[in-house]
């Protein structure tokens, strides 16, 4: 973890997942259906996975966002005019499979799950409120895509002073340069960019973090 800005060890932490969804990451979802390159965020699932799986044995708070859309489209906003394909496709729309987390990601007892309706997570959520009951200075972001909700995520937390570390091998978008090019911002311009398991090595070598436990 060289070059690092945060001191892990020194900071309360929580981790949000964002938008680890079916509609995401699955062949049937929206995004597949439309002809994008889903592989960056299929392959995101299993480094995710260990993470959440650390961050729980840690006592460290495991947050999901879900994007979470009315069937008429009503609250989604410049999306729906700027992608109308995606109100064809139900993508996102409540209660529907595309919607779901998916399966090796459901959340667990204790998880927080969060739903938004923009691309940040932070934009009109809960989501600041719960971090700052928890006490949260750094937060670990992970999820899809890398270069809009993630990116949208990382950049209001920067905002409200959350620091922040990315897990490059935990996002994923749907060609290369949608991946670089925000972790080369996050590197520059937004805290720590590195990889899953350097991550979970730093947080066993820290031990069990005092936070409580919230349903």
């Amino acid at each position: 973890m060289a070059d690092t800005k945060w001191d892990l060890a020194a900071e309360t932490k929580a981790l949000i997942v964002v938008d680890m969804q079916n509609g995401f990451l699955k062949p049937d979802g929206f995004m597949a259906k439309g002809g994008l390159n889903i592989d960056q965020c299929v392959a995101a699932v299993v480094p995710n996975q260990r993470v959440a799986a650390a961050c729980r044995e840690a006592g460290i708070p495991v947050i999901f966002t879900r994007y979470s859309l009315r069937p008429d489209y009503k609250d989604a906003g410049l999306l729906a005019l700027l992608r109308p394909h995606l109100r064809e496709r139900n993508a996102m729309v409540v209660g529907t499979r595309d919607w779901e987390i998916a399966d090796e990601l459901k959340p667990m007892a204790g998880d927080i799950v969060v739903d938004k309706q923009r691309h940040s997570a932070f934009y009109n959520t809960n989501l600041e409120v719960i971090l700052r009951g928890l006490g949260v200075t750094l937060v670990v972001v992970t999820g899809v895509t890398t270069n809009i909700c993630v990116e949208s995520t990382v950049r209001d937390a920067f905002a409200r002073d959350l620091k922040v570390t990315v897990l490059e091998d935990c996002v994923g978008a749907v060609d290369e340069m949608m991946q670089q090019g925000p972790l080369h911002s996050f590197r520059y311009g937004f805290g720590d960019v590195m990889r899953s398991d350097e991550f979970i090595a730093a947080i066993k070598r820290q031990g069990r973090q005092g936070l409580v436990a919230v349903g």
